[in-house]
């Protein structure tokens, strides 16, 4: 095995062993830095020469399909690495220039488990309202929330779920494939194939797909098509950037969706915080031997609209403290599994 190859290797496998979720080549004057992060919080790791890093970078993008031979425009790509012990993960790859050096960050996603509803939130009361969205037949489902906030890792937990319970077709288009999915159809949006959100979801549409999961929600085209699909009698899953769930709704109003098809098909609509949960055994934040090795250190928070509380807010401007993320925050924290500093970092970041 060639050497870059090699250290490649150990180098994933060691991030993997560390439950790292993002690695980062940071250029400097005459080296990078390599940073993880972990819980949230990026932590400095080691140092490479100039060379080897730049190497290193030409072969994670040859792996990954991207041109090697361009470093002056961004580019994305996703592949699957499996490690020594034979789990395979997915690995979402971004570079950007930067003065005359390349940077580059890797999300590292497994593909070996299917998250259950109660080991992906925090609250069990909000594991069986989601859970309730299993039994939707039609109609759109929107999960919103900022970049990092578990979106597409709920989303995915969902169609798990229901390809799990088996007899239905699912079909995704996503920007890239975040993370293979046995038993469904994956599109990958290509700019240079032509293959946008909207051409590919038109696509879909004539395929005879059961539910749709729509990697973002980004322009009228695509949001329009997404309402056309719901209101034909196909479950649409789809996310949208939005701070909270009433934002969620005035976004599809802001791409051109009239109140009345949002009242007629919007089943769900969720926004989620990701949190860490307070240690039984360490005051403050954990030794990285403890975080890794708990349970669960990092769980969702949701606010939930539907029913009831979702035709007010579509009918009106009703916004419901109960039904916003503040009240599970709140609960949270008085059951225990929040510290006074992460509550303190949620309303600060999200009110």
């Amino acid at each position: 095995m060639y050497e870059i190859e090699y250290y490649s290797k150990h180098l994933l496998d060691e991030a993997i062993l560390r439950k790292v979720s993002d690695l980062h080549f940071l250029p400097e004057e005459d080296h990078y830095v390599i940073t993880y992060r972990f819980n949230g919080y990026m932590e400095p790791w080691r140092k490479l020469p100039l060379k080897m890093a730049e190497r290193l970078i030409s072969h994670f993008k040859y792996r990954s399909g991207m041109d090697i031979g361009e470093r002056r425009k961004p580019q994305s790509a996703s592949m699957l690495y499996k490690e020594h012990s034979s789990l395979s993960y997915s690995l979402r790859l971004s570079t950007l220039p930067s003065r005359n050096k390349e940077s580059l960050a890797i999300r590292i996603l497994p593909n070996y488990t299917s998250q259950s509803f109660h080991s992906l939130a925090l609250l069990q009361n909000q594991a069986k309202s989601l859970e309730k969205l299993l039994l939707l037949t039609h109609g759109l489902c929107l999960v919103s929330g900022p970049t990092g906030s578990g979106k597409t890792t709920t989303l995915y937990a969902i169609v798990e779920n229901i390809i799990e319970k088996g007899g239905k077709t699912v079909i995704t288009i996503e920007d890239p494939v975040e993370r293979y999915i046995n038993k469904s159809i994956q599109v990958e949006v290509n700019l240079k194939t032509g293959i946008t959100f909207d051409y590919a979801l038109k696509a879909t549409l004539r395929h005879d797909p059961d539910v749709i999961l729509i990697g973002e929600i980004r322009d009228e085209k695509t949001a329009r098509l997404a309402i056309r699909a719901a209101l034909t009698g196909h479950l649409v899953l789809a996310t949208v950037h939005a701070n909270d769930c009433y934002s969620a709704l005035m976004r599809m109003r802001d791409l051109g969706i009239s109140q009345f098809d949002l009242n007629q098909c919007c089943r769900y609509v969720l926004s989620q915080r990701i949190v860490t949960t307070k240690c039984p055994y360490c005051i403050g934040r954990c030794l990285p031997t403890c975080a890794r090795e708990r349970a669960m250190s990092r769980a969702a928070v949701f606010e939930i609209l539907e029913g009831d509380r979702l035709k007010m807010s579509l009918m009106s401007d009703f916004r419901s403290e109960e039904a916003s993320l503040i009240y599970p925050i709140r609960k949270a924290w008085a059951l225990g599994y929040l510290n006074d500093k992460e509550v303190m970092r949620l309303v600060t970041n999200t009110f």
